[in-house]
């Protein structure tokens, strides 16, 4: 790894957090908030309804702990089958549409977070980054 790389590591890491968070954020509260709707979207996949405010309660606590660097791993594990769960249930039935790719770079982004850790600018700091 070069200087430069080792310089902006913990700073791509930190906006890949911030991204990756707002993303989990912005879909997780609605579904944690609003349990009706949460219940019959879910149930309108085939699943069962009370999966919906769960998935969101996961998404938002998680998202949480990413964007702090608290946590981390279990956190990034979580938000990954999350979005496994998105892809396998509804993504794919969909099709190849732009919906799975999104998922599949959020998933891409969750998995690098969890190999790569949080980086230095994390509340956790036993947290190490891997090399």
């Amino acid at each position: 790894m070069n200087k430069l790389q080792l310089l902006l590591r913990p700073y791509v890491l930190l906006v890949t957090r911030l991204l990756i968070s707002f993303v989990f954020l912005w879909h997780g509260l609605p579904k944690a908030i609003n349990i009706d709707m949460a219940m019959d979207k879910f149930a309108g996949f085939g699943l069962p309804g009370l999966l919906g405010p769960i998935t969101g309660w996961i998404e938002v606590i998680a998202a949480v702990l990413v964007v702090l660097g608290v946590k981390h791993l279990w956190a990034n594990i979580a938000l990954s089958f999350v979005i496994v769960g998105a892809i396998v249930t509804v993504q794919i039935p969909g099709g190849f549409t732009a919906g799975l790719e999104r998922d599949l770079l959020i998933l891409t982004a969750t998995l690098v977070l969890s190999v790569f850790g949080p980086g230095m600018l994390a509340l956790d700091k036993s947290t190490k980054a891997a090399h």
